[in-house]
């Protein structure tokens, strides 16, 4: 058997055909392997360099100690900017900033809710500050390569927090503890002056409805928003809504079902504040206008989460907790001008409190 296997190799007579060897197909295979190595090593290679591309556009970049050109989306981040000194590299603005009066100026790169990307990137800011619920604005803007530091001013605990954060970041923490102390020293204020007193049920009005009616048809009043009800608190009272929304709709009749013992009506001007007042006697049989304590702020500050809030936070002290102290009711058939209503109450809920520091 070996001898026939062995002849046949050796192509004696009688031997078949000779089948080619293995040789040249296994250069090709190799070849072919070598090949697609390449490749699928090049395509590691692109997908490593994509997802690294994508990273450094997704992931949030420090921010500049000491940033050039800043944009702010929000009056209450434009504010808290200037407020710790870096007004001067303030670039771009919202249509709604107005404080201080030299953004009125600046280029307007977005509105309430709509954000002009264009606009921002022409700017070339190398920081933009927005409040931190402006999620996908931000997002998008991390996407295409900005520095963005989103901001939490929802709150009193939160505005402060975000001032210090602020200054310590651009390396302005001497001006952020100045601003932050104007604000502590309000709070103290507004403490000591609801220490050990009767807490009033206070409402908070942000906007009303009785253009052409000589009524107050409908208000919306300050809920379980975070700041103005933290403000009703912080300085001695409750606040008379005791449901979960932010902002509610009230009604004619559920002032007087919720019978607010004091009413702080906020107005965009002082012109619109007689009307207001007027308004406002004309429900009688309520508890704040039956006892003269309905006030009126007309100071833009007042709607405006922002360094300024030590303003309204002594002036909601002042309307919450006077000196002396006024009752919390007075008999239903006590008439409106009675009990303390001051002689001229739209100019005493304008006016603020003697004492109050200077202007910041």
């Amino acid at each position: 058997m070996s001898d026939s296997v062995g002849s046949a190799s050796a192509g004696g007579p009688g031997a078949s055909t000779p089948v080619p060897g293995p040789e040249p197909v296994t250069k090709a295979k190799r070849l072919q392997a070598f090949v697609w190595t390449v490749v699928f090593l090049a395509g590691l290679g692109l997908a490593a360099w994509g997802h690294q591309t994508l990273r450094a556009a997704t992931t949030p970049r420090p921010i500049p100690p000491h940033p050039r050109s800043i944009v702010t989306l929000a009056p209450s981040v434009t504010e808290t900017v200037f407020a710790v000194g870096l007004g001067p590299s303030v670039t771009g603005v919202t249509s709604y900033c107005r404080y201080p009066p030299e953004v009125e100026s600046l280029p307007k790169v977005a509105g309430f809710s709509d954000v002009n990307v264009e606009a921002i990137l022409r700017l070339r800011p190398d920081l933009v500050i927005l409040p931190v619920d402006k999620t996908a604005t931000e997002a998008e803007l991390t996407r295409l390569g900005l520095t963005v530091m989103p901001l939490d001013t929802r709150n009193l605990d939160g505005l402060m927090e975000a001032m210090a954060e602020l200054g310590e970041a651009t390396g302005k923490t001497e001006e952020a503890a100045r601003a932050l102390e104007r604000i502590r020293e309000a709070i103290a204020y507004a403490r000591e002056k609801a220490r050990g007193k009767p807490a009033p049920k206070v409402l908070f009005s942000v906007m009303h409805s009785y253009a052409g009616l000589g009524y107050i048809s409908e208000i919306t009043a300050a809920g379980d928003d975070g700041f103005f009800s933290n403000l009703i608190e912080m300085c001695g009272g409750v606040n008379a809504y005791e449901g979960r929304l932010p902002f509610p709709s009230l009604s004619r009749e559920a002032i007087f079902k919720i019978n607010p013992d004091v009413i702080i009506d906020l107005m965009r001007s002082e012109a619109e504040a007689p009307d207001a007042m007027k308004g406002w006697q004309e429900l009688a049989n309520v508890s704040a206008v039956r006892n003269g304590r309905v006030y009126i702020f007309t100071e833009e500050s007042d709607t405006v989460p922002g360094p300024r809030a030590w303003k309204t936070i002594r002036k909601v002290a002042d309307a919450i907790q006077p000196d002396p102290p006024l009752p919390l009711a007075l008999p239903a058939s006590a008439g409106v001008g009675q009990a303390a209503l001051p002689a001229d109450p739209v100019t005493a809920g304008i006016t603020a409190s003697a004492s109050e520091p200077e202007p910041l």
